[in-house]
């Protein structure tokens, strides 16, 4: 009999990752997997140096999603070495663990507890979540930095054309301040004159910036919309704006051009007399999640016009839409907090959940001592090559030369293994901290969206309502919930607790979940009750 067909799919984000075996690593437990379990190995798919934020950017990834959903295939299993390996997006990961499925390739970790059950499911959920946090958690050091080089006057991001950083480190010219390219920034200098002294079109400015060699310096024919960006950048007169946080800051940069001449081919060029507005988002913090029940598009926010005031709404623009829903932002927020209430756990509950995710939590911390201990034995062993070299030259075995050409190479090679031992830091899991936050999270949902910025609230909702919330008749419903959440409704909902199966396991038994339903005055009714998924465990 055939054995069943799986492939395998590893991946390192950073390239110095590559010449220490991290893939080699991988490979090996996936192929130990597949042995211990059975399975036949027909192709595997390595990515080299790719993040794991969007399934989108990943070649091979795009590969291993056609592959394995073309039935001729006939694959049953995808093994990975982690959770995280697949992707640090709970949103993609899910949505591609659901396209496998349907094809019946279910992914499993080599390393981690995600067999195709109720438990391991909800596991999978767990890891991939944790592995978001982490990576929203180092996304939110380098914003922090970037952030504090702003309002110290340095630009953090991309040099402005016409300016540039010096040096060869990409860390280093982050820091620094932007300096101005001479031979560049006198195109863009000529622009600013030409634009303040006459009424020119975007289009006879852009042919005007071609007829300077534009392309010679920037890569592209400048365009209508290029102008538009040169021009509308109160950077050239010292002014940095830091769209992500909406703050206007004096640069330390030197000005290319003055203030008031950049205010003239502002307003001559793009009929402004002020800086544009730009829109503050921070009121709606549903957009993009609430969608018209009818036509099931993202409402938008909008602020008509009343009487005698402006009023703040999500709205349905869809020509289309026979419906076109709306709903006032104030109503809205009411009811999606009060489904965040009803979604908080009891305490019996929420002691089961977080033991489970803890005992996931603590496995991968102990990987992590793993990971470091042989790094740390990496870098001593090559330090002791290093001894042996100065021994060799000083006994002459090795003329000078050899010896520094070695002697160099080995400590690149510690140099990057210093690097990739102080990303693993084990000292920053803080196991009963993140317990204590997570326990109090979940029972202060309702507050907590409250009280979170507007880039938290979208990545807390997208996180418990994967497929958004819907509004019908001003009242706003939830259609399903994430993995992690549908496990906690339905273990909320069994006068039961749960023991992970040791032995031959329990009968399956099926679940009820349920969900909130608003009346139409808004408030909370008994809620509907519909069958999730079966569940393997103990009645206690």
């Amino acid at each position: 009999m055939e054995k069943p067909r799986s492939v395998i799919y590893i991946r390192v984000s950073d390239p110095s990752q590559i010449e220490n075996n991290s893939l080699e690593t991988q490979l090996k437990a996936c192929q130990s997997y597949a042995e211990r379990n059975g399975l036949q190995v027909v192709e595997i798919f390595s990515e080299e140096g790719v993040s794991a934020k969007t399934v989108h950017n990943r070649p091979e990834m795009r590969r291993l999603l056609k592959f394995c959903t073309d039935k001729k295939n006939k694959i049953s299993k995808v093994i990975i070495y982690k959770m995280d390996r697949f992707s640090r997006s709970t949103e993609d990961a899910l949505v591609a663990i659901s396209l496998l499925a349907k094809q019946g390739a279910f992914v499993v970790s080599a390393t981690e507890s995600t067999e195709e059950n109720p438990m391991g499911r909800a596991m999978r959920t767990i890891l991939i979540t944790l592995a978001q946090l982490d990576n929203e958690l180092k996304g939110e050091r380098v914003r922090d930095n970037m952030r504090t080089m702003f309002r110290n006057g340095i630009w953090p991001f991309k040099c402005p054309k016409g300016y540039f950083r010096p040096g060869n480190d990409r860390h280093e010219k982050r820091g620094q301040v932007p300096q101005i390219d001479k031979k560049s920034s006198a195109i863009i200098k000529s622009l600013f004159d030409k634009a303040s002294n006459g009424y020119y079109s975007k289009k006879a400015l852009a042919d005007y910036l071609n007829s300077l060699d534009y392309k010679k310096y920037f890569g592209s024919e400048a365009d209508g919309e290029i102008v538009k960006e040169i021009l509308g950048n109160p950077f050239y007169y010292g002014n940095m704006y830091g769209p992500k946080w909406e703050e206007y800051i004096w640069g330390k940069h030197e000005k290319l051009v003055d203030k008031e001449t950049w205010e003239q081919a502002y307003y001559n060029i793009l009929g402004k007399k002020r800086m544009l507005k730009h829109q503050d988002n921070n009121a709606f913090p549903l957009k993009g999640v609430l969608k018209c029940a009818v036509c099931s598009h993202p409402m938008t926010s909008s602020n008509p016009k009343g009487r005698t005031k402006h009023y703040l709404t999500y709205e349905c623009h869809q020509k289309d839409c026979p419906k076109q829903e709306r709903i006032g932002i104030d109503k809205a927020h009411e009811q999606f907090q009060a489904i965040l209430a009803y979604l908080k756990p009891s305490r019996r509950v929420l002691k089961l959940f977080s033991e489970l995710v803890f005992a996931e939590w603590d496995q991968s911390v102990d990987s992590l001592k793993q990971e470091a201990r042989l790094k740390d034995n990496q870098i001593d062993k090559l330090e002791d090559e290093l001894t042996s070299i100065a021994h060799s030259n000083s006994k002459g075995i090795l003329t000078d030369e050899e010896a520094r050409d070695r002697a160099d190479k080995i400590r690149n090679e510690i140099a990057v293994l210093r690097v990739e031992r102080s990303d693993v830091k084990i000292d920053q899991y803080d196991t009963e901290a993140v317990k204590n936050f997570t326990e109090t999270f979940l029972i202060n949902l309702d507050k907590f969206w409250y009280e979170l910025d507007l880039a938290q609230k979208q990545a807390l909702q997208s996180q418990i309502f994967p497929n958004g919330v819907v509004c019908q008749n001003k009242i706003i419903r939830t259609t399903d919930l994430s993995r992690s959440f549908e496990l906690i409704e339905a273990l909320k909902n069994q006068n039961s607790d749960y023991v992970i199966p040791v032995g031959i396991e329990p009968t399956i038994f099926w679940m009820r979940t349920k969900c909130p339903r608003p009346l139409d005055d808004g408030t909370i009714n008994e809620p509907v009750y519909f069958t999730r998924f079966d569940f393997r465990g103990s009645k206690m």
